[in-house]
């Protein structure tokens, strides 16, 4: 079994895959996202255009009608070639296999030579109507016959008076060799609104391939990474109410600045390691990266830079928080609220006392967490996290 993804223009097909796909001239911009709660709705995960713009595209790609009429001719010509070859070893040998196939090698010989780019194509909308199920044909030899139509019949009917690999991309409907010569045909056929469409709604639902999830992130308004952050707040935030334990309130209360140095390593990493500008940002700012790269080793240092990256941002200590609001200043444009620091400032430092000096304070005295200073605590972390989740999100707006 397997899952399915397909390219239509204008609701005709030009492309399909089986378990995967390729972007072809769709760009990131073009992704679309409709997932439903409503089970009578119809889900869409894939990306759409107009005509208009796959067709400029196609253009400043080089394909156009002359490029498409080139590639007809080309193929109409191979196929006359290879047709008038089979005939004269008929003709010259009696017992070729394809001695019976001459009167079908004839005729469609004839129909190819005598129409031209122009036939083909004008005679195409009439083939989007019909099919070769419309008519009675036998199983061995589906030959459609139209009265009056003999491109049509020609068109709708098996071909084989060429072998298969060289019947071309579209073989009867459209001679061409590229995909991209029976997208420029049938975009001539298509509104500039006409809709283009490359749907993935199948695979991603299948598991082949992951969903759009940036566009997921900004239509659920949060990032995964804040989703997880949530969840590990509320489960510290039951912990925390289960008891009064002056133990488990301080590993609560250290839990909720880990949580929020989760967040802050995993965003930056992400957005480093998978957007161009912010890694030139990182590379730019971050003091590992001042040493000069002699020009002989620039791939070098290149070709292990992602490795680079990890490393040295797990070195960071994102429960620094002037660290941290500087880094995400420069590099991810994200201001923390100000009015919100100091306060997260102690309490980091009420932290380091418990993880490093277990539970002591400097001057020797135990730290004091009682219950309502970790759901203050919670409640702050919560606020500072989702004011900076929005910023991202914001940012991941921009590049949809």
């Amino acid at each position: 079994m397997g899952s399915f993804a397909d390219i239509n223009i204008n609701n005709q097909e030009l492309l399909s895959w089986k378990n995967t796909y390729d972007e072809w001239f769709f760009i990131k911009q073009d992704r679309v996202r409709e997932v439903h709660d409503d089970e009578d709705l119809q889900d869409f995960i894939g990306y759409k255009i107009d005509a208009k713009t796959l067709k400029r595209r196609l253009q400043l790609a080089g394909y156009d009608l002359r490029s498409a009429e080139q590639d007809f001719n080309e193929v109409k010509s191979s196929w006359i070639l290879e047709m008038k070859e089979t005939l004269e070893l008929c003709k010259n040998n009696p017992d070729s296999i394809y001695v019976d196939d001459v009167e079908t090698i004839s005729a469609d010989l004839k129909i190819v030579e005598s129409h031209s780019f122009q036939d083909w194509l004008q005679t195409l909308p009439k083939a989007f109507d019909k099919s070769s199920a419309d008519f009675d044909t036998d199983y061995f030899n589906p030959k459609v016959i139209i009265d009056g139509e003999p491109l049509l019949s020609f068109m709708l009917s098996a071909f084989h008076s060429v072998y298969d690999e060289n019947q071309g991309f579209a073989g009867t409907v459209f001679p061409c060799k590229y995909v991209e010569t029976y997208a420029v045909v049938l975009l001539e056929h298509c509104d500039n609104e006409s809709e283009c469409v490359l749907d993935i709604t199948d695979i991603v639902n299948g598991g082949w391939v992951t969903d759009f999830d940036d566009i997921a992130e900004v239509q659920a308004g949060e990032t995964k990474f804040h989703q997880n952050f949530c969840t590990s707040l509320d489960e510290l935030a039951v912990l925390n109410e289960s008891t009064e334990n002056v133990t488990l309130q301080r590993m609560v209360f250290a839990s909720v600045i880990t949580a929020m140095e989760a967040y802050l390593s995993d965003t930056m990493k992400s957005h480093v390691l998978n957007r161009s500008a912010v890694k030139r940002r990182f590379v730019e700012s971050h003091i590992v990266f001042k040493e000069k790269v002699a020009k002989k080793d620039v791939f070098t240092f290149l070709d292990s830079l992602d490795k680079t990256l990890n490393t040295e941002i797990d070195k960071i200590s994102f429960h620094n928080i002037d660290t941290v609001k500087d880094l995400y200043q420069k590099v991810l444009a994200c201001d923390f609220p100000e009015d919100k620091l100091d306060q997260l400032r102690a309490s980091v430092f009420v932290r380091h006392d418990i993880v490093h000096r277990n539970g002591k304070k400097a001057d020797g005295f135990s730290v004091d967490v009682p219950q309502q200073h970790v759901i203050e605590l919670i409640e702050l972390v919560k606020s500072v996290i989702r004011d900076i989740d929005q910023q991202i999100l914001d940012v991941l707006s921009i590049d949809l």
